[in-house]
């Protein structure tokens, strides 16, 4: 079954989660962190979630060019959510530039993140858009280089997810299909979500 999903951060701080429950909204996924700083609107949006039974998950904005900044990265999650379990789990958003500069093995970076949480107890995946995702590009992240099991969320406003049809033996838990959506006056990203949650 395909879920309907929202994700929001700082620029939805006001979104009205009434709105969010008549637009059939079936999840959530709060940006928790950017690097090690905590992002000061996630709490709002989780506790909304948690009061009307909507599924929710997070996701650190990553600026990490090193493992070790990676695992600070993924312990600051961990952290912040204490014994919070996110029903739709951590994502680790490697999108800025800084993180596939010449140098920076962008998949090793993902993968501590990964395994961070994974030792934590926690289920993490990898958001990012279809074109940072190749096996032919020493800047990007190389999926078969990651296990087989690692969750991707893919961002591809093309109409159609490149990475899953390039990707067939890979996880795909979720389309971003595109940034410029409303829910009432608050523009949101909408995503297709093709795990049971």
């Amino acid at each position: 079954m395909i879920s309907k999903v929202i994700d929001v951060s700082y620029y939805q701080k006001d979104i009205d989660y009434d709105a969010v429950e008549a637009a059939g909204v079936q999840g959530v996924i709060v940006k928790i962190s950017e690097g090690c700083t905590e992002e000061d609107t996630w709490i709002r949006h989780v506790e909304e979630c948690k009061t009307r039974g909507i599924p929710w998950g997070v996701y650190c904005f990553s600026h990490a060019q090193t493992p070790e900044r990676a695992e600070d990265e993924a312990q600051t999650v961990l952290d912040l959510l204490g014994v919070d379990v996110p029903p739709m789990g951590i994502w680790f958003d490697c999108e800025a530039d800084e993180c596939f500069e010449d140098g920076v093995d962008t998949t090793a970076v993902c993968s501590a993140f990964i395994v961070t949480c994974n030792e934590a107890g926690y289920s993490a995946g990898i958001y990012t858009s279809s074109l940072k995702c190749t096996d032919y590009m020493t800047n990007s992240i190389q999926p078969h280089l990651l296990a087989d099991y690692v969750p991707y969320w893919i961002a591809d406003y093309r109409g159609y997810n490149e990475f899953a049809q390039n990707y067939l033996d890979k996880h795909v838990a979720g389309w971003q299909w595109s940034d410029n959506e409303y829910i009432g006056d608050t523009n949101v990203d909408m995503n297709e979500w093709y795990e049971d949650i």
